[in-house]
């Protein structure tokens, strides 16, 4: 490899990147020529300031301010784009994702991978912090088609190749795994040490929902194809029913009656339309959203390592 390219999205990291910085280094100088790429997705503690010190420290240090906070896979994405390696590392701030594994990520993908994560042993969360990460790893096992049935992490290590098809990925919603499924299959992982973060995840439940109706969406159309089916069969009951209901008035004389099973089956229907309508809703508002053509990302500014001089986007 002639190159290798770390790419670590930050966001209020001031407290970390000179201590990631440190421990990133050395394994990144023991695999050959590298480059850092630190990405400042719109921090407001400093974590800038403290970037750009690192660049008097080494000039295979980049330094990409974004113009406002994205959120961590438009930034990584924002990073892939600057990257120039022949394998990309992606990773945290936080060290939660320890750099002495790395070297275990590339003898991997040294086997004829095109991805390989680095998975970490299982954690004890929370219940709702366990049920959304249950439901995103759920929606990625449906939705893309790998050997990892849903495993997935923000410790990769990918082909050049794969970033460039990647960063060509126009869509408002970005969401880093689902293009790696969308670009190939040849996927791998490795078991990896799980450090305890830092720093405080900046992860709220709300986002790892968004996250996971973002795979679910953007990458799959199969949401509406559950509703055609759940609508099919219930119009399907709703006539053997009806068909019951006359025959028994016809033959038998029944009266119908019923008034409130009626009823319930009114507001039962009437909340699956709504739910899916909604769902519709969802499809159409990202249809609209992508047709503005707003960026994912908005680089204002990249400063790379003293020797390599400064170069200006925005």
């Amino acid at each position: 490899m002639k190159l290798i390219s770390f790419v670590v999205p930050v966001y209020n990291g001031a407290m970390m990147a000179e201590r990631l910085y440190d421990r990133l280094a050395p394994v990144a100088r023991s695999l050959g020529k590298y480059e850092i790429i630190f990405v400042d997705d719109g921090s407001t503690d400093g974590s800038l300031s403290s970037l750009k010190k690192l660049l008097a420290k080494d000039a295979s240090v980049c330094v990409v301010q974004l113009s406002r906070n994205f959120g961590q896979h438009n930034a990584t994405l924002a990073g892939l784009s600057c990257a120039q390696g022949d394998v990309v590392i992606t990773l945290d701030q936080d060290l939660q994702n320890p750099p002495e594994e790395i070297p275990h990520l590339i003898d991997k993908l040294l086997e004829g991978f095109d991805v390989v994560y680095g998975l970490p042993e299982e954690r004890a969360y929370g219940f709702f912090r366990a049920a959304t990460s249950g439901f995103s790893k759920w929606v990625s096992k449906k939705v893309l088609s790998t050997s990892l049935k849903g495993n997935s992490s923000s410790f990769r290590a990918l082909r050049k190749w794969v970033v460039d098809e990647i960063v060509k990925y126009k869509s408002s919603y970005i969401y880093i795994d689902g293009l790696i499924g969308w670009t190939t299959t040849n996927i791998g992982g490795v078991a990896v040490k799980n450090a305890k973060a830092e720093t405080e995840s900046h992860y709220t439940i709300q986002r790892l929902i968004n996250h996971g109706l973002n795979l679910l969406v953007n990458f799959s159309i199969r949401p509406l194809q559950i509703a055609s089916l759940v609508g099919a069969a219930s119009a399907v009951f709703g006539l053997f029913g009806a068909i019951i209901v006359i025959a028994e008035k016809i033959l038998l004389g029944v009266p119908v009656q019923g008034w409130a099973s009626l009823m319930v089956v009114v507001l039962v229907v009437g909340g699956l339309q709504i739910g899916f309508l909604g769902l519709i809703g969802e499809y159409t508002g990202r249809i609209l959203m992508n047709s503005n053509s707003s960026p994912v990302f908005v680089i204002r500014e990249i400063r790379k390592g003293k020797k390599h001089g400064q170069i200006k986007k925005k």
